[in-house]
């Protein structure tokens, strides 16, 4: 089960395209997904580091609190917000010149680093680690039994391992992600670039996809539903930023 799991994270994590957030020489901002030119000065991304709370180097979020329509109100401190604001005027800037690919690649960005970013890219060996320390630790312990019972020993343990794969996989990797995901895409959603919330219908199809993933980090759902409602949740995103 872990494994499967794992092999939907790597699928899942090659479909976005890195973005690149940099200033011209003329003052103006731009977010494109291929490099920037030699004379640009490179931005940092607004968002997920910019809402990370408790990150040494960032802004911290002072509070959290659920405000009306099931959002999650946070208190941003200045800098967070200026860098949304920020954020919004390009994507209104985009809107306004026809662009419908930018909105897409700032969602797929953003998505990609509430997955990844600040070290959670490294989460998904820890599964294969606790497979691997436990067979071994099966294995060491069986080395003292009559030869019968040298097979049911390593498999149990290697059962066991992956049991305690899954519970590592979705306490320290799916549920980080999800609460990242949902504080970032409600953010997202108030700065589309367009003045306004979005659709209520895209609003209620959002919220859905918000509970269907916390509910998919649960440890007592299959590994693989946790990808399969990242990629629905991203679906959805994209919908909202082409027709918000």
């Amino acid at each position: 089960m872990a494994l499967a799991g794992l092999l939907a994270l790597a699928l899942l994590g090659q479909t976005a395209p890195r973005t690149y957030y940099w200033r011209d020489t003329a003052g103006q901002t731009h977010i494109t997904n291929t490099p920037p030119p030699p004379n640009a000065e490179v931005l940092e991304a607004p968002a997920p580091p910019a809402v990370e709370p408790g990150r040494a180097g960032h802004p911290e979020v002072v509070r959290q609190s659920t405000g009306q329509g099931g959002h999650h109100q946070l208190q941003l401190s200045p800098v967070q917000q200026q860098a949304w604001e920020a954020l919004d005027r390009r994507l209104a800037k985009a809107r306004g010149e026809g662009d419908r690919r930018t909105p897409v690649v700032v969602a797929d960005s953003l998505i990609l680093d509430c997955l990844w970013g600040h070290g959670l890219w490294a989460l998904p060996a820890a599964p294969v680690l606790s497979v691997a320390l436990l067979g071994l630790l099966g294995w060491w312990l069986a080395l003292g039994l009559r030869p019968g019972l040298h097979a049911p020993l390593v498999g149990g343990f290697l059962l066991l391992g992956l049991a305690l794969g899954h519970l590592l996989l979705n306490v320290f990797l799916y549920q980080p992600q999800a609460q990242r995901l949902r504080q970032n895409l409600e953010l997202l959603e108030q700065h589309l670039g367009t003045g306004r919330a979005p659709r209520p219908d895209l609003q209620k199809v959002l919220q859905q996809r918000y509970q269907a993933l916390d509910q998919a980090a649960d440890p007592l759902q299959p590994p693989w539903r946790f990808p399969l409602e990242v990629r629905a949740l991203r679906e959805a995103m994209k919908q909202v930023m082409v027709e918000p």
